[in-house]
């Protein structure tokens, strides 16, 4: 058990977008020219050497672009040499029976975990063949089983690949969590949920969902360590091809000190 008082730190990464071979391009972005597994690598790399004092290292989906054995299996690779521990969702892009065959159980559960005061759980909001957000009677059964043991002075963190408030870029909007007004409704009544932390979208997103008693939870989006899309866009465009990631410090009193790090040549 971990010393309860302590502050937790810990490291995001989304949409690495890999492949069976370090040599393949990202089919769907041209300009600039990018490979998402070196991409991935060079993160890894860093983040292996500048936050070894951290706890432990979310992934939140879309894993792979290329949904064959060999991508599962050179990422698999990768994960083992690093020297965190890793906490792993799918996202949309993902063929989850193949995630969870090839790479090792301990990258996927638990699924619930805690570090210190906080509960780190970690959402699976993908549904085969689908691009939008899903979440299922029995994932929301399970997880207020789980809330419903936590003490009044324990926090929890959900980790979703799908956002669940509009970005306002029209076509990625229609791609998020769907149903998230009766998600909302469920999290009021969770008061230790803090934060709700995702991927899917390519791009910062720093927000609060607020409701009429005053509360507000946090909404963080983080960036790809693949490629940037524009902001505020109504249609698809890259931004840039810098990789990145986010580090979140979970304060004993339920705050939360966060920032995106974009990793510079």
């Amino acid at each position: 058990m971990m010393i309860a008082s302590r502050l937790v730190q810990l490291i995001q990464i989304t949409d690495t977008h890999c492949y069976a071979s370090d040599s393949s391009a990202l089919e769907w972005c041209k300009e600039p020219l990018l490979y998402p597994n070196l991409q991935l690598q060079q993160v890894l790399n860093y983040l292996s050497t500048h936050y070894a004092d951290y706890d432990a290292l979310l992934m939140s989906g879309d894993l792979a672009q290329q949904e064959v054995p060999a991508t599962y299996q050179l990422l698999n690779e990768r994960l083992k040499r690093f020297p965190l521990p890793i906490h792993t969702i799918p996202g949309n892009h993902d063929t989850v029976s193949l995630a969870h065959t090839y790479l090792e159980s301990r990258f996927w559960s638990p699924a619930l975990v805690q570090y210190g005061v906080w509960h780190i759980l970690m959402l699976d909001t993908s549904r085969a063949h689908k691009p939008d957000g899903h979440l299922s009677a029995e994932q929301y059964q399970q997880l207020s089983a789980y809330l419903n043991t936590i003490p009044a002075n324990e926090f929890a963190l959900l980790v979703m690949h799908h956002h669940p408030m509009v970005i306002h870029s029209a076509w990625m909007d229609g791609m998020g969590l769907q149903n998230a007004n009766y998600f909302w409704q469920w999290v009021e009544h969770y008061p230790c949920i803090q934060a709700v932390l995702h991927g899917h979208i390519h791009q910062e997103f720093n927000a609060h969902y607020h409701y009429p008693s005053g509360r507000a939870v946090a909404v963080y989006g983080t960036p790809a360590t693949s490629v940037q899309l524009k902001p505020l866009n109504p249609t698809i465009a890259i931004d840039h091809a810098t990789p990145a990631w986010r580090t979140l410090q979970l304060h004993p009193n339920g705050s939360i000190s966060t920032r995106v790090h974009y990793l510079r040549s």
